[in-house]
């Protein structure tokens, strides 16, 4: 359970009050006994409201948390410095905390896509150190506010691509470390999205011993995936990666259109906030260290990665994962997809494992309408529940 909080116990309550809110609005006669089941129901969603006031008590401590900035030397190589966020529950240390989250990004944004407010005013990592969570995002190697390879600076052609999964779980290893340290704990929670849960499914398969509970959302593991490959591939050869280069740039525009362009024309303003857009893409353009700056700059060793990934060859062993582990996914992710989640969540060998689909979301599910759903399936299964039947 986690140090301070009792949040997914109240996404438990939620669902119940739920249920018993349908005999409050009856549709045609009431009879005798529907009247003495909306008695019965009123008896106890008064008392699950009564609950909730128990349980929001200690929760209201909670309602405000403290952002800190950290920065790591990379274990493997003293030229990078990691950058580091971390949210706690106001006044509460990094010792009083009994469980630690590190959130990790994927391929092309850094971790501020953990720490962008959504309508409600709040983040993911908000919402996970109310709950009682000790709680962190990275940004890897050549993302956000860590350190720019000097090749970043240099024409992207004149470079190879760079950070690689394989260089960047080195770069995790000093970052957990400094987690358990700070904190005390033996064992840390992943959460990983997209390229993150490469990373995060890496790195735990390598070091399930630092690891506790392991969540991979919008995962990516080893799939045909022909849209990703036809993109990637070398238009005179198309059975190989195309010279991609060290980096590459993605504008507001681009962003956008990749984003609208997985959520239904007429649904577009329902799923997703443009503010909210907006309000992350800014957060990133602050980070590029050109002034005045119009593009985000991301590494492409991921590409080299997503070409072996999609075209079914994984990179790490799933099979040799046996710490608890959430597969989960919005049902219209064009990149994440239901086959390659299910073909990762069959090879995992936790004895303790979940496969959560949720519905009305894109591979941005977390900074969509639907994210509460995400936030409340992550932190019940963080805290070792074991969801509704």
């Amino acid at each position: 359970m986690a140090g301070i909080s009792g949040a997914p116990a109240l996404a438990q309550g939620l669902a119940v009050a739920a249920e018993f809110a349908v005999y409050a609005s009856p549709v045609g006669s009431v009879t005798a006994n529907d009247k003495e089941m909306l008695m019965l129901a009123s008896c106890r969603t008064a008392l699950v409201f009564t609950t909730f006031a128990t349980m929001l008590a200690p929760m209201s401590l909670l309602a405000q948390t403290v952002m800190q900035e950290h920065r790591i030397k990379s274990s493997v190589d003293d030229a990078i410095e990691l950058y580091v966020r971390e949210r706690l529950p106001d006044g509460v240390s990094p010792a009083d905390m009994s469980e630690a989250v590190l959130f990790v990004h994927g391929a092309t944004y850094p971790g501020i896509s953990f720490d962008t407010d959504l309508a409600d005013g709040k983040s993911w990592m908000d919402h996970t150190a109310e709950a009682g969570f000790a709680t962190y995002y990275l940004d890897q190697r050549g993302y956000g506010n860590s350190t720019r390879p000097e090749v970043m600076a240099q024409p992207s052609e004149d470079n190879a691509p760079f950070a690689r999964a394989e260089t960047v779980i080195d770069d995790m290893e000093g970052v957990i470390d400094f987690i358990r340290e700070r904190t005390g704990v033996d064992r840390v929670n992943l959460v990983g999205w997209s390229w993150g849960t490469v990373t995060s499914g890496m790195y735990t398969a390598r070091n399930d011993e630092k690891v506790d509970r392991l969540v991979l959302f919008a995962p990516v593991y080893s799939h045909r995936n022909q849209n990703w490959t036809s993109s990637l591939a070398d238009a005179n050869d198309p059975g190989k990666l195309a010279d991609v280069g060290a980096y590459r740039t993605v504008n507001r525009e681009q962003a956008d259109q990749r984003w609208a362009n997985q959520i239904p024309p007429e649904a577009l303003e329902q799923w997703r906030d443009r503010a909210v857009f907006d309000r992350w893409f800014d957060e990133m353009l602050a980070m590029e260290p050109a002034e005045d700056s119009d593009v985000v700059k991301a590494p492409n060793g991921v590409l080299v990665d997503l070409w072996e990934i999609f075209n079914a060859r994984p990179i790490y062993e799933a099979s040799r994962i046996s710490v608890p582990t959430l597969v989960i996914r919005g049902d219209d992710d064009p990149t994440a997809t239901d086959a390659d989640a299910r073909g990762l969540f069959a090879e995992l060998a936790a004895e303790e494992k979940r496969y959560v689909v949720i519905g009305e979301g894109s591979h941005f599910l977390n900074l969509e309408k639907h994210a509460p759903q995400l936030f409340a399936e992550t932190l019940l299964f963080l805290d070792g529940g074991e969801g509704q039947p």
